[in-house]
């Protein structure tokens, strides 16, 4: 499994509070189902060499089949504070047998 790309539209360089931000991340799950696979952004307050402070987490919602184990998930953020900000993008497995989803330790981070 591999992320092959992130991109994000809807807000310019330096985001405003009520910009609304849509990413867009294409996975490579090859034999794995959507259905396998919790694809989340994990978003706040970016601090210090490159890290993520005050984080809150959106599930992505797979949008397209692209073929040959391809696909791309979409999720639309809500700016709603002032000041630096960054995300990135994370696929986790998901079965309800898990006890949480980082139980198998088993995670891509774009």
């Amino acid at each position: 499994m591999r992320i092959e790309y992130v991109d994000s539209v809807g807000v310019s360089e330096e985001p405003q509070i009520g910009d609304t931000l849509q990413v867009n991340t294409y996975v490579a799950l090859h034999d794995l189902t959507p259905e396998d696979v919790a694809v989340e952004i994990a978003y706040g307050r970016a601090g210090q060499g490159e890290t993520l402070e005050d984080v809150e987490l959106l599930e992505l919602c797979e949008t397209e089949d692209l073929g040959n184990g391809r696909h791309l998930f979409t999720g639309s953020i809500l700016i709603n504070r002032s000041g630096s900000f960054g995300y990135t993008v994370r696929v986790l497995p998901k079965h309800p047998a898990l006890a949480s989803k980082a139980e198998l330790g088993l995670i891509v981070n774009a």
